[in-house]
């Protein structure tokens, strides 16, 4: 529910009270870097991957309730949000792990995992590649669909909530030739690639999936519009961002940054509205402007 704010900061897990910022826990469960904390939907558990090679599971009251271990750091980890199926990727093997099984199924890779990410509905997991490559693979491990890029895939998350106009998944993927591409479950590519002239470190939806935030080599956090168009700077570091989070169903954004400070951002959206005679327009998802007709209920979009 967005209560709370874990952090991966040395060998340690740290957990804040996301309203008013106090520390509630300090982890020392890692005998090495934590390098990637996950949170689950349901929010009941969390985990966290370390350079000691292991994931320990955490109860939402701190305590470690499993541990499993990888021949490899962990880089990445996300929970399936239908299923509470855990992944968590290395630079040679994809973890899965579930409530229902004692062992954790392993597939091997061919390049290290920097990030993944599940789609809405559980059924599919994405790897962004070291290089340069996404995998696409069915809720088993198995690779469905393959996008190559020319440069490390550093960020990518699927869309949290399909649109009504078109329900298919979307992709969005951070690439370091410095570039946004979106991409559906069959790989096919989707909208206009966007040139940024940054490495995209991190991305992160609003619960209602219109909007996103990118953070990077830029030293910001940007909004961008789902069809990633850019919207303003939300704030600015001092160095690099590396991770950035919003909070479930809220207009709050967090964010790590290089120098080791942790922010917490809220974004207001006004709205912006006309009435003429028998028509009124409002602005919707910050780029389109809907038109509509009072008397017959008739809308018109102008994007």
């Amino acid at each position: 529910d967005g209560a709370q704010i874990v952090v991966a900061a040395g060998s340690r897990v740290l957990v804040y009270d996301a309203t008013d910022g106090d520390l509630v826990h300090s982890l020392k469960g890692h005998k090495d870097s934590v390098f990637c904390v996950a949170y689950s939907k349901h929010g009941k558990r969390f985990a966290s991957g370390s350079a000691d090679k292991n994931v320990i599971i955490w109860t939402h009251v701190a305590e470690g309730v499993l541990k499993y271990n990888h021949s490899d750091s962990i880089q990445c980890l996300d929970y399936n949000p239908v299923t509470q199926q855990l992944a968590s990727g290395t630079a040679v093997d994809l973890g899965l792990w579930s409530p229902e099984q004692k062992s954790v199924a392993k597939h091997r890779v061919n390049s290290k995992i920097l990030c993944m990410s599940w789609t809405a509905d559980g059924l599919h997991l994405a790897l962004g590649l070291f290089n340069g490559h996404v995998s696409i693979r069915d809720k088993f491990g198995s690779e469905k669909a393959e996008v190559v890029r020319s440069a490390p895939i550093w960020c990518l998350q699927w869309t949290p909530m399909p649109p009504k106009t078109d329900p298919m998944d979307v992709l969005v993927v951070g690439c370091w030739d410095q570039t946004l591409s979106s991409y559906k479950v069959s790989g096919q590519e989707s909208g206009k690639e966007q040139k940024l002239d940054f490495d995209p470190c991190s991305i992160s939806f609003f619960s209602n999936g219109e909007y996103f935030v990118l953070g990077g080599s830029n030293k910001k956090v940007q909004l961008m519009s789902r069809d990633m168009i850019y919207l303003g700077d939300v704030g600015e570091k001092e160095d690099w961002v590396w991770s950035v989070a919003v909070r479930p169903r809220h207009n709050n954004i967090v964010c790590g940054c290089n120098d080791g400070t942790v922010t917490m951002y809220q974004i207001v959206f006004s709205t912006v509205h006309g009435l003429y005679q028998d028509r009124y327009a409002y602005r919707e998802v910050m780029t389109d402007v809907i038109i509509q007709h009072l008397v017959t209920e008739q809308k018109v979009r102008i994007r």
